[in-house]
């Protein structure tokens, strides 16, 4: 994963941090569940550790389930439009064919 962060400070004198993460293979994405607490998230490669998790102690809101449903949603939206580009990139490679496949 290669990893970077950049802070903007805004005219009224407030910071924007901006991080982007790009996964390579030797980047380790894992959920770790428990009886007594809430689930945590955590993408680890090299020197950047991102740590997902809810705010409170073990209780899970609510709240905490719809923003865990939002992040699931984005990430299958963010597969599916890799496979699509994946998916454009072959049929633009591959030549025509009769019956629509390459030989």
């Amino acid at each position: 994963m290669t990893a970077t962060a950049s802070v903007r400070f805004g005219e009224d004198c407030q910071a924007t941090v901006q991080s982007y993460v790009r996964l390579t293979a030797s980047t380790h994405i894992q959920c770790c569940t428990y009886d007594d607490a809430a689930p945590i998230l955590s993408i680890r490669d090299g020197q950047a550790d991102i740590t997902i998790t809810n705010p409170g102690r073990g209780e899970v809101t609510q709240d905490d389930a719809t923003f865990g449903r939002l992040l699931a949603e984005a990430v299958t939206r963010y597969a599916a439009e890799l496979e699509n580009k994946l998916a454009a990139r072959a049929a633009a490679a591959a030549p025509d064919e009769p019956g629509g496949q390459a030989a």
